[in-house]
C-alpha cells in the first residue's frame, strides 16, 4: 500500500473493539503516517463547530463506502510510526481500500481554518497536504 495522501485503509481494532476506515494525509519528516478516522456517524451534523469540520465522502464513491461517510477533521491527527503502520500491515490488521485524493484540498481548507485542531496538528497536516 501506498502511503499517499488520499489512500483509504481499514485498520482492524483500531480502537479496542472496533474497525476503521482512515484517510491517509501521507506522511512527514519525522517517519509517522498521518491520518483521519472517517466515520459513518450523522451525530456531529447537529453539533457546532463539529459540523463544519467533516468531509462528506458520498455514499459509494468508493465500493468500500456503501453509505454516507464523513472525513473526521476534528480529532487530533493520528501519527503512527512507519515502521509500526508497516506490521501493522505486513499483519493484516491494515488493509488497502480505495484512493480518494480529491478530497485534500477540501481537508487542507478546513483544517487550517479548525476551531478545535490544536495547532500542532494544524501544522502537521499543513506540511504533508502543501506538498500535494
Amino acid at each position: 500500500m501506498t502511503l499517499t495522501t488520499g489512500t483509504i485503509a481499514h485498520w482492524c481494532n483500531y480502537e479496542p473493539g472496533h474497525d476503521k476506515f482512515i484517510y491517509i494525509l501521507g506522511t512527514n519528516s519525522v517517519g509517522e503516517v498521518l491520518s483521519f478516522t472517517i466515520s459513518s456517524q450523522i451525530k456531529y451534523l447537529g453539533m457546532k463547530p463539529h459540523a463544519k469540520e467533516m468531509i462528506e465522502i458520498p455514499k459509494g464513491t468508493a465500493e468500500c463506502f456503501n453509505q454516507q461517510c464523513f472525513i473526521q477533521c476534528f480529532y487530533e491527527v493520528r501519527r503512527t510510526p512507519i515502521a509500526e503502520f508497516r506490521e501493522l500491515e505486513r499483519l493484516g490488521y491494515i488493509n488497502y481500500r480505495a484512493s480518494l485524493p480529491q478530497f485534500a484540498p477540501a481537508i487542507l481548507a478546513t483544517t487550517q481554518n479548525s476551531e478545535l485542531l490544536d495547532g500542532y496538528d494544524q501544522e502537521a497536516i499543513l506540511e504533508v497536504l502543501s506538498l500535494v
